[in-house]
């Protein structure tokens, strides 16, 4: 027949047993312990029950999906940035439900709940919807303004990514719009638009504030568009009418918009250089 001592090391053992079977992946740190599973043996005292014992998790039923999320929630993997123009927030996952919000680039949101392609999240307003995955993105960014000139023929992407689909490629000297940025380490992008109206993103190196042909054209011309002096030289950059219709231009340059004759200036400096305009381009430190 077993002794006391006995029948006290059988329960502290099916005690123990008991524990590692509960299954602990999913459950919050917080979930209160479960109930002891019943033994057919007496409850040994708390001073001989070893110490992990104690460990005991919720079961897995009582961690849903929306529960997974909320403890993502203030976590990078629970946080997302609009990178889309003035992307669409619903009320409800219907596309078509009504918009409650139109947030900037840059927006920061809390994640909430997730769907194969959209995610319920929350504004720093308060305010909580319904975003499509490709309007968000992971990398930190934050919203920005003002105008910047390239420094070179850049080439502008789609997404983040450098190396993600070209949209467009801006001649050197090109005036763009601030959208937003990226503030993670590593990497150094910015979310522009066009002049044409187009946006995308250039690497923030390829950025400044120097406004190469405002200041080559205040040289030439005193930055008139429509100077015709009668000596050859016409518009803004001082084409000639040779010159003018070699890289494109209909008519003469002074009958044309500045915006046209700084889009013929650009395709003249990339095939030639900086020589075509030679006094200024050297006082201004081009070449």
């Amino acid at each position: 027949m077993p002794t006391t001592r006995t029948r006290r090391l059988a329960a502290a053992l099916a005690a123990a047993t008991a524990v590692t079977l509960v299954p602990l992946a999913g459950a919050p740190a917080h979930a209160a312990a479960a109930p002891a599973a019943p033994v057919a043996a007496p409850a040994a005292p708390p001073a001989t029950a070893p110490a992990t014992a104690t460990l005991s998790a919720a079961p897995v039923s009582a961690v849903g999906p929306r529960a997974v999320a909320g403890l993502a929630t203030g976590s990078q993997r629970g946080v997302r940035w609009i990178k889309a123009d003035r992307a669409k927030v619903t009320k409800k996952r219907d596309r078509s439900s009504r918009v409650v919000a139109r947030p900037d680039d840059g927006t920061r949101l809390t994640v909430l709940d997730r769907r194969t392609k959209l995610l319920k999240v929350r504004l720093p307003n308060g305010k909580v919807g319904w975003v499509g995955k490709r309007q968000v993105t992971a990398t930190p960014l934050r919203d920005v303004g003002g105008k910047r000139f390239t420094t070179k023929r850049v080439k502008v992407t789609r997404e983040v990514r450098g190396a993600s689909r070209t949209v467009a490629r801006a001649a050197l000297g090109t005036k763009v719009i601030k959208l937003a940025r990226t503030t993670g380490r590593g990497v150094d992008r910015v979310k522009v638009k066009l002049p044409g109206g187009r946006t995308g993103w250039v690497s923030a190196d390829k950025l400044r504030t120097r406004d190469v042909w405002g200041q080559l054209a205040r040289c030439e011309s005193g930055g008139r568009p429509q100077i015709a002096t009668g000596n050859g030289y016409y518009g803004m950059y001082q084409f000639t009418a040779r010159t003018w219709r070699s890289v494109g231009g209909s008519g003469l340059p002074h009958r044309h918009g500045a915006r046209e004759q700084t889009k013929r200036a650009q395709i003249l400096q990339a095939r030639a250089g900086w020589g075509q305009w030679p006094h200024c381009t050297r006082k201004l430190g081009l070449r």
